[in-house]
């Protein structure tokens, strides 16, 4: 399967060995995917949670594949294997750019991140 930032996608959890399986968007592929077969993706997570600091709500949630309110939490990147992945959405409109934004912030990177 190909795989492109922004797709939302259904991956095990990367913190148990449970059959449990966890939303999260793809923010690298491309090289990453084709020479190693890795996706680094971010947590997505209820929006019922306690926030944290970085946190980008997601609007479009059916787009994105989500039944229920969510959100991106930035400071959770996971490198995970592309064929455990599977395609469920995307994130649409200037979530893309704030996910962006604060994922360069959170790298000491400056600029702003096209959408």
């Amino acid at each position: 399967m190909v795989f492109k930032r922004w797709d939302v996608v259904k991956i095990p959890h990367p913190m148990n060995d449970t059959p449990e399986f966890r939303p999260a968007l793809v923010i690298v592929a491309g090289e990453l995917l084709k020479q190693h077969g890795l996706l680094w993706v971010l947590m997505i997570t209820s929006a019922g949670n306690k926030g944290w600091p970085g946190d980008i709500e997601i609007q479009d949630t059916i787009g994105a594949g989500l039944g229920v309110p969510a959100v991106i939490r930035t400071a959770k990147i996971f490198t995970v294997e592309a064929r455990k992945a599977e395609l469920i959405g995307a994130l649409a409109g200037e979530a893309r750019k704030a996910v962006g934004n604060q994922v360069f912030a959170a790298m000491g990177i400056a600029g702003a991140v096209a959408a």
